[in-house]
């Protein structure tokens, strides 16, 4: 009795092959990078609100970040960076790169296997307008060229929006608790 080389077996696994071979072949050309924003009107001064975006303890305050962080840098405005190393989300550091009264502009590395980075950059904008203070934050990232990523990044446009507007909520309670 002779068997056949391309039986039934044969098909299904050789089908799965080529199929995650075409999964990862469409995530190598989908594109690693994503943006996101979102806005929002607070009851608060230009100065309250800054206070809480131009130093890595004032983001503290209203985002979440990993217990072990080692900070450097001014205490408040360009060059202030807060590190971790954390078994959950990796090694990477927050940094604000700019900060005046009318905007805020920072960066985040997380640092991945084999050497590779996942960058972030970020900028909230501040404006006075007669009910308080109109908060414009948008962030845009970069998860490199993992085909697993570009897949991921498809996704992220919509939930990173919904992450800042969830960061907006909590920073508009954490300024209302401060007066």
């Amino acid at each position: 009795m002779s068997r056949s080389l391309f039986g039934p077996g044969t098909f299904v696994l050789g089908g799965g092959a080529a199929l995650m071979g075409l999964f990862l072949v469409i995530g190598f050309l989908l594109p690693g990078s994503w943006e996101a924003s979102a806005s929002a009107t607070l009851d608060e001064t230009p100065d309250a609100v800054l206070a809480r975006l131009d130093s890595p303890e004032g983001w503290s305050d209203w985002t979440t970040w990993p217990d072990s962080t080692s900070r450097s840098g001014p205490e408040r405005g360009a060059g202030a960076t807060l590190a971790w190393s954390s078994r959950e989300l990796g090694s990477g550091s927050f940094r604000i790169s700019e900060a005046s009264p009318a905007r805020v502009v920072y960066e985040v590395r997380v640092e991945g296997d084999g050497g590779s980075a996942l960058r972030t950059s970020g900028e909230i904008l501040l404006t006075a307008v007669p009910e308080g203070t109109r908060v414009e934050w948008t962030e845009e990232g970069d998860l490199g060229s993992n085909p697993l990523m570009g897949w991921w990044a498809l996704s992220m446009d919509r939930a990173q929006s919904a992450e800042l507007e969830k960061s907006l909520e909590r920073l508009a309670e954490v300024l209302r608790a401060a007066r």
